[in-house]
């Protein structure tokens, strides 16, 4: 936790450190909202377990001044970081698959400080909030899309702190004005623990699974829009 809250006092302190030097408010409307594509990286301990992720992101920022820098931030992620597919006979002549997945959900909010004015503006962010790691089975035929049947194998939860920051290329301008968002953050989930790939052992209606505990930290980097709403 004193990590969490010296990454939180670092923004404030900049902050206030900007406006104190006179840097020259971005004039973006009160509330921008977004999305986007993520690819993560496990870094540490969490790296010698699981390979890259992927899925989606999305976030709300509110600045409560005109014009101001400071702004309240809340983000949303989930991701994929494993799966796999075995092919089981449900009855004779129909097979069906069933497919592992080994995911990440989280939510944090925290303070962001944005400066720049034009086409480039740049903004940097620290948030607290949780992580959610689940591993999750499906079944599908082996000819379907959607699948009808699902459980949670496994799950647990975490505390999580996250700091980083990125570029807004604006793309259009007007009531709702659009701009490219190309971020990256650093998000610490702690120790947790968790499944990965292999975890799940299945010998005959006999199922083993093994968790593994350690830090589950990622470098998270997201390619999307963001839209300003008055």
């Amino acid at each position: 936790m004193k990590t969490i809250a010296s990454s939180v006092l670092v923004v404030l302190a900049a902050a206030g450190a900007a406006e104190g030097q006179g840097l020259r408010p971005v004039g973006n409307p009160s509330v921008r909202v977004g999305g986007g594509v993520v690819l993560a990286q496990p870094i540490g301990a969490f790296a010698d377990q699981v390979d890259l992720g992927y899925g989606l992101a999305g976030h709300a920022v509110w600045t409560p001044a005109p014009n101001g820098v400071f702004s309240l931030r809340l983000d949303g992620m989930f991701l994929v970081y494993g799966s796999e597919t075995r092919r089981y006979q449900l009855l004779p002549l129909i097979d069906v698959d069933v497919t592992t997945r080994n995911q990440v959900a989280g939510l944090q909010i925290g303070p962001q400080l944005t400066v720049g004015k034009g086409v480039l503006r740049f903004y940097g962010y620290s948030q607290i909030g949780f992580s959610y790691f689940a591993t999750t089975s499906s079944v599908e035929g082996s000819g379907n899309v959607q699948s009808f049947a699902n459980t949670t194998n496994f799950d647990d939860v975490t505390l999580a702190a996250s700091g980083g920051g990125g570029v807004l290329v604006r793309l259009g301008r007007g009531r709702t004005p659009v701009a490219l968002d190309l971020g990256a953050r650093y998000l610490h989930n702690g120790r947790v623990r968790y499944l990965r790939e292999g975890s799940i052992a299945v010998d005959g209606n006999d199922v083993t699974i093994s968790p593994i505990e350690s830090q589950a930290n990622l470098v998270v980097y997201q390619v999307g829009v963001s839209i300003g709403l008055r």
